[in-house]
């Protein structure tokens, strides 16, 4: 199932600051204002003109409503039988409804069939996920509390940080627009791992078969992580030698580990083996990470930029909010039966 957009309206902003490059041009088509102060990504929005509660996540493929939000905004679900979410924690049951116009910010759709979804309780009404942040380029400038939809053409690399004159760069594994996914490679203690950009994941998060390969040394277990299934994962903390991502690199640093694709199977049909729901990265880069940086994803040039600005990289204690009130969607993938 496609999300079927019958009209979008996009307001541009006035282009910013022009870089020197004088065919370079970087517009800003939707300013998008976020909260930072909790462990995800929120944003205001509404549907059919009631205010929702929206989580900017570029982890998920497919934006959709959470289940629990539909009832409260009198949405008509209906069956959507070739559809299957999997998250951190398992597959979730995934009805579709109709709406009429869907705003987060100074974007617009209308006329939309979105996928229901999600299986805790949870004070989000809509994921925003990157079937509609990579249809351009995308930054997040969380210091300033914004995130940015942008038109960029006719720009080389070294002009797309127009914010700062020192910045570190990584190439994109293909354009987000074509993925549907941030993707980039790391190396971590010498070798090279996939990476995921996840502004929906409070936390960054390394896989165990990748952690063991590696040869991170653990130091203890930890709090569980709660995904869009309905169960949760242990993690541990591990001590990594040294983590390098294109120009930027941090020795003796900390990570988080989980056994990511634990639960992210499901069985054909007319059999009872399970087989993975899709490819999943080995390293998912979250809200600990952006905030610590400045982050432009560029689709023409295919590349990441991005400047440290404070703050730890990578976070490992446990914030004090309850996973309950804002279940992580961490790795949502999506398929077809």
């Amino acid at each position: 199932m496609r999300l079927s957009v019958l009209s979008v309206v996009a307001v541009f902003a006035a282009a910013l600051a022009p870089p020197a490059h004088a065919r370079c041009q970087i517009a800003n088509v939707a300013a998008i204002p976020v909260e930072t102060g909790a462990k995800q990504l929120l944003a205001r929005g509404a549907i059919n003109g009631h205010p929702v509660r929206v989580l900017i996540d570029t982890g998920a493929y497919m934006s959709f409503i959470w289940r629990p939000a539909a009832g409260r905004l009198g949405l008509r679900l209906i069956g959507a039988p070739r559809m299957r979410f999997f998250g951190l924690g398992g597959e979730s049951l995934v009805d579709a409804a109709f709406v009429d116009e869907l705003r987060v910010a100074a974007f617009t759709a209308r006329g939309l069939r979105l996928p229901v979804a999600g299986d805790l309780p949870s004070d989000i009404d809509f994921i925003f996920g990157e079937d509609y942040l990579s249809r351009g380029s995308v930054e997040f400038d969380l210091r300033h509390g914004v995130v940015r939809t942008m038109q960029i053409s006719g720009c080389t690399p070294a002009e797309l940080p127009y914010w700062s004159k020192t910045y570190s760069m990584a190439d994109l594994i293909a354009s987000p627009r074509d993925a549907q996914a941030i993707r980039v490679d790391v190396v971590l203690n010498g070798h090279a791992v996939r990476a995921q950009i996840d502004s929906g994941s409070w936390v960054s998060l390394l896989t165990k078969s990748a952690a063991d390969a590696v040869g991170v040394r653990y130091l203890s277990s930890d709090a569980d992580v709660v995904g869009i299934g309905h169960r949760s994962l242990p993690t541990w903390i591990a001590d990594v030698q040294s983590f390098k991502l294109g120009d930027e690199s941090i020795n003796n640093t900390h990570l988080r580990v989980a056994q990511l694709g634990k639960y992210q199977t499901k069985e054909r049909i007319g059999s009872r083996i399970p087989v993975a729901a899709g490819v999943e990265p080995t390293l998912l880069l979250g809200m600990d990470f952006l905030r610590a940086h400045r982050v432009l994803i560029d689709n023409a040039t295919r590349k990441m930029v991005f400047t440290y600005e404070g703050g730890p990289v990578f976070q490992t204690s446990t914030p004090a909010e309850s996973n309950a009130a804002a279940p992580d969607t961490a790795g949502l993938a999506s398929a077809g039966n």
